[in-house]
Parts: structure tokens; sequence; C-alpha cells
């Protein structure tokens, strides 16, 4: 694995995707990479795909196997598969890794090369990405939605927040479904985050929202269940939002503890 990727610029051309060919088809838009403002050290790498353009003689296309599970899905998910592999391979290769294909292990947790942490999430349009070298001590968890409808909302906000959240997200003067699936999406980068440190599984109301400025920018995070020594209820996290036209991503760093375990995730 090259050492020198955090010297050099991030790519956002399509040189990104070098050493694949890209089909006229319009599939995949070139991925798209940038530094974190606040965490220069991890990779933020986001493109978009076209359904519509989708088509099973892509993965010969694009030098993909075709997995066996899969065989039965839709073409939806075939998709969904397709562009975060091509996303996840391209934006590896600025670590030094060429031609890595992303598994799940037994957890359905993605598995990444030695020595990187990263995070994966797609909607039906968009594949967002944080890689980060795992020496840097800290575990990426990243996700993206498209907003809730109204009634989505309605039907779903008591499982998301409570009231004191509920009032927290009034104030940020973000209209509540956009609100509503921020605070989803946070507690979701939070989880994957720090899923693969504890394999633990967490509900909604295991982390808590008890701040944010206006225009859901930052957002303050509170662990209501202990973890660990170093992860105890009241430990706080600080995780982003980015608001687009109809749906968001957010994001999460996690710092490991002294006491987090060091050995594969």
């Amino acid at each position: 694995m090259r050492s020198d990727w955090l010297n050099r610029p991030a790519q956002s051309e399509p040189a990104i995707l070098s050493g694949a060919t890209l089909p006229k088809d319009r599939f995949l838009a070139a991925p798209v990479s940038s530094r974190l403002a606040e965490h220069p050290d991890v990779l933020l790498v986001q493109a978009r795909y076209d359904l519509a353009y989708y088509s099973d003689q892509l993965f010969t296309d694009y030098r993909l196997p075709f997995p066996a599970h899969l065989n039965k899905a839709v073409a939806k998910r075939r998709a969904e598969y397709l562009a975060s592999r091509l996303c996840v391979r391209a934006a590896l290769r600025q670590f030094g890794f060429d031609d890595f294909l992303l598994t799940n292990d037994a957890d359905r947790a993605p598995v990444w090369p030695e020595g990187i942490a990263g995070s994966l999430s797609h909607t039906r349009a968009c594949i967002s990405l944080l890689l980060t070298d795992k020496g840097t001590g800290k575990q990426p968890g990243v996700d993206c939605e498209e907003v809730m409808r109204p009634e989505a909302a309605e039907e779903m906000h008591e499982m998301i927040i409570n009231e004191r959240e509920h009032g927290i997200l009034q104030s940020s003067g973000v209209p509540f479904t956009t609100a509503l699936t921020a605070a989803f999406s946070l507690k979701e980068s939070l989880y994957k985050a720090l899923f693969p440190l504890f394999r633990q599984f967490m509900h909604f109301n295991e982390a808590e929202i008890i701040a944010c400025r206006a225009g859901l920018t930052n957002v303050t995070l509170r662990l209501n269940r202990a973890l660990s020594p170093g992860f105890p209820v009241g430990t706080l996290f600080t995780g982003r939002v980015a608001l687009a036209e109809e749906q968001l991503t957010s994001w999460v760093i996690v710092t490991q503890a002294a006491d987090t375990p060091t050995g594969p995730y």
C-alpha cells in the first residue's frame, strides 16, 4: 500500500477510474473525491449512477465478476452492487490497491483491504464512501438517504427520535422531513462507525442528538449505552450532514479508545 496518498491532491477527474473501461452507456458518473475539512486524513468519495442505463453486460465491460448471490436479484439491487464496487475499486487506487473487489462478511459488513478502514452507503442514484488508513486510529461511518415523504416521517418519527430530539431538530431551521431523515442517517452513520470496533447492534434510542447548528451542518450525538470503558454512556460524537435536493449524506468519524480491539474488523 502506498503511504504518500495524503500528500497528493484528491482526484476529482475521470482519471480516478483509470484502468477501467467506461462504456458509453451513461450508467456511472466518474467518482469525485475530497478530504474532509475536519479530518484531512479521511477521504470522501461520491458518485452518481442511473438505473435506466444499467444492464448485466456492464459487469463484463467493467471487468467485474457477476456474483452468484445476485442471480435472483432485481435490476435495482444489481445496479447498486455494481456502482458501489466500481466506486470502491476506483477509490482504493488512491491508496495503492489495484482492482480490489469488496466483499462482505457473515454480518454483511464490508471486508476492506488490510490497513484500510472504510464505510460505504448508497441510495437509488448515489454512492458515498469514506476511507482512511487504519493507522490514523479513526473509524468512519457514512450514510446517504433520500429525504422521507411526510407520511413516512409521521409514521417513523417516534422510532427514530424522542421528544427532546424533536425539539432540537425543529430549531435547526430545516423542514422536519429533512431533519428527521438527517437524524436517521446520522444514527446509521454512528452505528456503521462503531460496529466494526465492537460488533454490537444498536437501536435508535441508544444514541441521542443533543445539539445541532442551524442547517444541521454540525450535530452532536451522545451514546446512551456503554460499549466499553473507553466508550461509556455519555460519550459524545460529532456528525456532519450535507444536504442536496431530495437527498442527504451524513458521516461520523470515531476515534478509537485505548481499550478498543485492534485486530481485524
